[in-house]
């Protein structure tokens, strides 16, 4: 790459990532740079809060582990013990954890959050997709907290390598849904037929976290379609009242059934442009949802097609909006929408000199 390209690919990086630390208003709970205990080799006891690591070796992350352990490929885990001095009191929070070389598995308080890649016998790499995981606030204490990762590495750096975001963080937006549908749906990339029916079984359907790329759980590579299922009781302080389905961001393209009616799609968009129609990912959707179709148990039935890299419900806020708060929401995501265009041309722009 010429010294032009350089300064011209950093330029680049600078006003993309700025750009897109815009597309949720994080607030941090708490940071996890600095010291954290590890050792090399694998024991699923380590995942446990009273496992006794106090023997294990102090490193820094993120740092590939290479700075500590010379040309050492294989497993290794880290723990580290934090406290928060706020918990929000429903919902989720995220783990953003940067980049892990090549696949891993995370715990917190002894539970499993979330993984990226494949262990052997079905090894899979993942040291180029950034770890974003879903936490429940049920999971967290004030004191005493225990995160657990185990990571396998198959070859030249290893571990916790790099992130530009690196611990808890909680998504403000989030916080204006009067409905909260973030966390588990149903998930398929089979076409069993009537996918939209409320009478369709979902019951063999996976697991999946939204908002979350599905290549970060477990379907890498995957473009094409996949249906997602989420089922719930409208609040009675609900009932009556003007409300919108915000989906945050969608990659790529999306079609919307509420009990089995199709309430919208991301070309029913007023920001959509048939003309640009590789933008749909970058638009977040909110559509309306007519009184006439929501009952007290409900089925929201989401039909997603990627077309090329991550795909699925990746980006929050997701849930229920009160008429009153759509319009503030709209104003404020309508300037990320609007200088859409540059990060576009930013990111293949990236792509074309990386």
């Amino acid at each position: 790459m010429t010294s032009r390209f350089i300064i011209v690919y950093v330029l680049i990086l600078t006003a993309f990532g700025s750009s897109e630390l815009k597309a949720a208003d994080w607030k941090s709970l708490i940071s996890l740079n600095g010291s954290w205990q590890f050792t090399v080799g694998d024991d699923p006891a380590w995942a446990d809060p009273a496992t006794d690591v106090r023997d294990w070796d102090v490193i820094q992350a993120p740092k590939a582990w290479e700075h500590y352990y010379e040309d050492y490929n294989g497993y290794g885990w880290y723990r580290k013990n934090f406290s928060l001095n706020w918990i929000p009191e429903t919902g989720m929070v995220h783990l953003f954890l940067g980049y892990i070389d090549d696949a891993d598995e995370v715990f917190v308080n002894g539970q499993k959050v979330g993984q990226s890649g494949g262990f052997f016998p079905n090894y899979e790499t993942a040291y180029n997709l950034e770890r974003n995981y879903l936490v429940p606030v049920a999971l967290l204490n004030k004191t005493k907290n225990v995160i657990a990762v185990r990571v396998f590495d198959e070859g030249r750096d290893g571990g916790i390598v790099r992130a530009d975001k690196f611990g808890l963080y909680y998504d403000r937006d989030q916080a204006q849904m009067a409905f909260d549908l973030s966390g588990t749906w149903k998930f398929t990339t089979d076409n069993f037929g009537n996918m939209h029916d409320p009478q369709t079984s979902d019951e063999q359907w996976d697991d999946i976290y939204v908002p979350m790329t599905w290549e970060s759980q477990g379907y890498a590579d995957y473009n094409g379609r996949a249906w997602y299922r989420k089922r719930f009781s409208l609040p009675e302080t609900l009932k009556g009242e003007e409300l919108y389905l915000v989906l945050g961001k969608i990659d790529d393209y999306d079609v919307v059934y509420l009990n089995g009616y199709k309430i919208g799609q991301v070309e029913d968009l007023d920001t959509y442009s048939r003309f640009q129609r590789g933008n749909a990912y970058s638009l977040y959707r909110i559509y309306k949802i007519p009184s006439n179709l929501l009952k007290s148990k409900n089925l929201l039935s989401v039909e997603v097609e990627d077309v090329f890299q991550d795909g699925g419900i990746y980006e929050g806020p997701v849930g229920i909006m009160r008429g009153d708060d759509v319009s503030q929401f709209r104003e404020k995501i309508r300037w990320q929408e609007k200088n859409w265009g540059w990060n576009s041309f930013f990111r293949d722009l990236i792509r074309l000199l990386d």
